[in-house]
């Protein structure tokens, strides 16, 4: 598990992230690549929250296939396309993550791959 770091010189971040994550040497790693709302049939919700509900699901999966769990993710950069979403993306992955907050990023863009996506998230993890 990664070692997270809020130094007192930054003062607290800005909102549920950790401002530094360390992963020791020989520890596993896993990349994942942007995960977005589709569902697995790929469906899309038109809302924030479901889409943000199925990325973070898709990531998961992907942990759950390497035996790793949520509270194994080290470092996170979303993409979101609309600056308007943003509370209500907070609040999904507040209730999604709890209390545990790895290094994020998140950037709010012109657009992703498809129209119809709201939020794409990619990172990695390690155990």
């Amino acid at each position: 598990m990664a070692r997270l770091f809020n130094p007192e010189a930054l003062g607290a971040p800005a909102g549920p992230y950790t401002h530094g994550a360390e992963v020791q040497a020989g520890e596993r790693m896993i990349f994942f690549s942007g995960q977005v709302g589709a569902d697995t049939d790929g469906n899309i919700p038109e809302d924030i929250a479901g889409q943000t509900r199925n990325a973070y699901s898709n990531i998961e999966a992907i942990l759950t296939e390497a035996d790793m769990e949520m509270t194994d993710l080290v470092k996170m950069t979303t993409y979101l396309v609309r600056s308007e979403d943003l509370a209500a993306f907070r609040d999904m992955r507040n209730e999604i993550l709890g209390d545990f907050m790895p290094a994020h990023t998140l950037l709010v863009i012109s657009g992703l791959a498809r129209p119809e996506f709201l939020v794409e998230i990619e990172g990695f993890a390690s155990k």
